[in-house]
């Protein structure tokens, strides 16, 4: 069957190894499917098309990563329009989107469906979609409506153009509906449009007790309590710890991560410290009509001889964690200490010994400043306040760690990835 757009590595789901006999409370679970036959703590399900899959998650032990495979002997990766995608997840509830081509009524709206953990038959429930004239979001967070019978409800925050007002659109589980409520929003005297986050978010979290938060990096946090018989909107400003107003323009996920815990939103920022370095490179050729085949090879030294010229770039050479938290309660927010990468011990050694690339055998020490950040910076969900981030030694390596630091006991731990 051909695989058409998918690349080959939505295929190949990295072998799972677990360190202890239970489960850990919380994992840190890749995003996006793999397409791959597993048949532990698998569901099913049929899409509006009639395509009928099977969603198997595939748990590890923090720092590794977890991550859930679809398959089916009848699943057809064709009507899809990418990898289906976890877009939030909750005591064993996870909500996962599909984007299939068009469905039978000619529309490509996203389908969701909820999967429920249980250690004999996890189930799938389908979404009905949402009212009409709205469209489905994928800032939607799940929360239980109580922990004993996997009742649960469905939030999106949607903007309606004109104006920017905000609709709450809410799904129970008990009834099988969806509900829309107008929203204001209430926020400081002097705030501007350009302060709040408009429609760009970059994740949503659960803030505790029905309230939830959708969260851009850079500006701030949107939050509603959705049990609320009247809801309001307000707003949680976040604070540049270390990027300047004019590099806001980029992606923050890299950078950034907001969780919240307990009752507490922990906010970390990783700063890349750069320095001036030169480097040789090949001329770009733009000064020539004719290109030789033979200047083309690398190994072709004579031609490029005289092409060669010096750049100077910001080359990585090291990290530093900047946090801050405050209370759901508080108006206000509490700054950690800068943690420099560098400077922090190594929790497990043994760990980084097997990994040459990261020890530095002179020093008895890991070596992070040599690394890479790639993928998202990615807050704990425990009280302990780790920081995982998944690195390379060059961008297009195959092999990646994934490193966890302890902000309170200022130690790292390592998995190879």
């Amino acid at each position: 069957m051909d695989d058409g757009y998918f690349v080959a590595s939505s295929f190949q789901p990295p072998v799972v190894t677990r360190s202890s006999a239970r489960y850990a409370p919380w994992v840190l679970l890749d995003n996006k499917a793999y397409f791959a036959v597993r048949k532990n703590a698998t569901a099913e399900a049929v899409t509006s098309t009639g395509n009928a899959f099977k969603v198997t998650f595939c748990l590890a032990d923090p720092p590794a990563i977890s991550h859930f495979c679809v398959h089916g002997p009848e699943f057809q990766r064709d009507v899809l329009t990418t990898e289906p995608l976890v877009v939030s997840s909750v005591n064993g509830l996870v909500l996962l989107c599909f984007s299939p081509g068009r469905n039978r009524r000619g529309s490509r709206l996203d389908e969701y469906f909820v999967y429920k953990a249980h250690h004999r038959k996890p189930s799938l429930t389908p979404i009905p979609s949402t009212p009409p004239g709205t469209t489905n979001s994928f800032h939607v967070c799940i929360l239980p409506l109580d922990d004993n019978d996997g009742v649960f409800v469905l939030a999106d925050l949607c903007i309606t153009v004109p104006p920017l007002d905000y609709e709450l659109h809410l799904f129970s589980s008990k009834t099988g509906k969806w509900a829309t409520t107008p929203l204001m929003l209430q926020t400081y005297p002097g705030v501007t449009n350009q302060d709040l986050p408009g429609r760009f978010f970059n994740k949503v979290i659960a803030l505790g007790g029905g309230a939830v938060g959708w969260v851009n990096l850079w500006r701030g946090i949107l939050t509603c309590n959705v049990f609320d018989k009247n809801p309001v909107l307000s707003f949680i400003p976040i604070p540049m710890l270390a990027y300047c107003d004019k590099q806001r323009a980029s992606s923050p996920r890299l950078v950034q991560d907001l969780t919240c815990s307990n009752g507490y939103i922990k906010f970390v920022e990783l700063e890349l410290i750069t320095q001036k370095s030169s480097v040789t490179r090949g001329d770009n050729l733009d000064s020539v009509d004719i290109i030789h085949d033979s200047e083309l090879f690398f190994h072709n030294e004579n031609a490029r001889a005289n092409k060669k010229k010096s750049l100077i770039i910001d080359a990585c050479v090291g990290w530093k964690l900047r946090t801050c938290n405050r209370h759901t309660t508080w108006n206000y927010w509490r700054k950690g200490q800068p943690i420099d990468i560098e400077g922090i011990p190594v929790g497990n050694p043994i760990r980084f010994m097997l990994l040459p690339q990261l020890w530095n055998a002179a020093a008895e020490r890991s070596t992070p400043r040599n690394q890479c950040s790639a993928c998202p910076t990615t807050l704990g969900m425990d009280n302990e306040d780790v920081v995982y981030m998944m690195s390379k030694l060059l961008r297009d390596d195959k092999n990646a760690w994934m490193v966890g630091v302890n902000l309170g006991k200022k130690t790292t731990d390592v998995s190879v990835q």
